[in-house]
């Protein structure tokens, strides 16, 4: 075995590795598989929370009930220009 693989004892995985090593080789292709597609998934990007929170406001949709309860809000030039406040109020698709 490789050095990097003998640093199994450092993991989690230690308690583990006589097990592994006294398996069939279709039961290791099993376990290979499985560490193959989490590492995949543990790498995949995921979305900053200000991408999840863009996506949900993109879904979102405004009752009239809404609309007539903002129509004469005052709001500030900045909070106008505040993406999220623009979703909020349905101003921006």
């Amino acid at each position: 075995m490789t050095a990097l693989a003998n640093k199994i004892s450092e993991t989690p995985m230690a308690p583990y590795a006589e097990v592994l090593r006294n398996m069939k080789p279709s039961e290791m292709q099993i376990v290979v598989t499985f560490l193959q597609e989490a590492m995949a998934e543990a790498q995949s990007p995921t979305e900053s929370p200000a991408e999840i929170i863009r996506n949900k406001f993109q879904s979102l949709a405004i009752s009239q009930e809404t609309k007539d309860l903002v129509r004469d809000l005052s709001l500030s030039a900045e909070e106008m220009n505040d993406e999220r406040t623009q979703y909020i109020l349905g101003y921006k698709q």
